[in-house]
């Protein structure tokens, strides 16, 4: 019923104004269905009822899910997060693909740890969102990566704001030339993009200490939803 009302309101529209009207595409994206991204590096998926939990295991070097589908174009990604650990920075890679006028995206090798990851992310182009990274001496930073040596813009956030054990509601916006991320409806990023990426997939990453101590990461994802125009 709902589709055949969206199609008479657009064919409606279409009457009104003269002209196709650009439509909506929503994909809800279940924990089961988070469960079957390719995984990079070692960790461990767990579903809890509406929940997947994404966390490190002995041996981590950051944990990773990537999305099989590529996603073009203008792009909104909602989702809720609450960091498990006093260590769990999370990481959004999207629009991520092989350098050049494909989508696609090539995996590293079935194995592949530690700098080998983040040498295959420095080749990637994509959208880099980094927060909750207190543990790493940081704060919220957001860049675009074009290639290992060549950065499109590189921002940071004044502050952490998130704590653990609390649901945060996320959303990233790539409209036109547009870029935004917000926590909970605060605007953290704006920025201006002139020559917007293409489209690539999406990668969650979490990453928590591995140095001197060890605090592996852990967090909850529920309620993700790519919309696309």
């Amino acid at each position: 019923m709902k589709v055949i009302i969206t199609t008479l309101l657009l064919y409606y529209l279409v009457g009104i104004l003269g002209q196709p009207v650009k439509t909506q595409i929503r994909h809800h994206i279940t924990p089961e269905e988070l469960c079957l991204w390719s995984s990079l590096d070692k960790g461990r998926l767990t579903i809890q009822e509406d929940q997947l939990i994404i966390e490190e295991i002995p041996g981590s070097d950051g944990f990773s899910i990537v999305s099989p589908e590529s996603y073009s174009g203008n792009i909104k990604i909602n989702y809720q997060v609450k960091a498990l650990s006093e260590a769990s920075v999370l990481i959004v890679l999207f629009h991520a693909s092989d350098i050049g006028k494909s989508n696609a995206i090539t995996l590293p090798p079935e194995g592949a740890h530690g700098m080998e990851i983040w040498t295959w992310r420095t080749k990637l182009e994509h959208y880099n969102i980094s927060f909750n990274n207190r543990s790493h001496g940081n704060t919220p930073f957001f860049y675009k990566n074009i290639s290992p040596y060549q950065k499109g813009f590189h921002q940071y956030a004044s502050t952490n704001m998130m704590d653990v054990g609390n649901w945060y509601n996320i959303e990233i916006v790539l409209k036109n030339e547009l870029l935004l991320f917000k926590i909970n409806d605060t605007i953290v990023f704006e920025q201006q993009d002139c020559h917007p990426l293409s489209g690539g997939h999406l990668v969650l990453r979490v990453s928590g200490i591995n140095q001197d101590q060890i605090i592996l990461a852990k967090a909850a994802i529920k309620d993700l939803v790519i919309t696309l125009e």
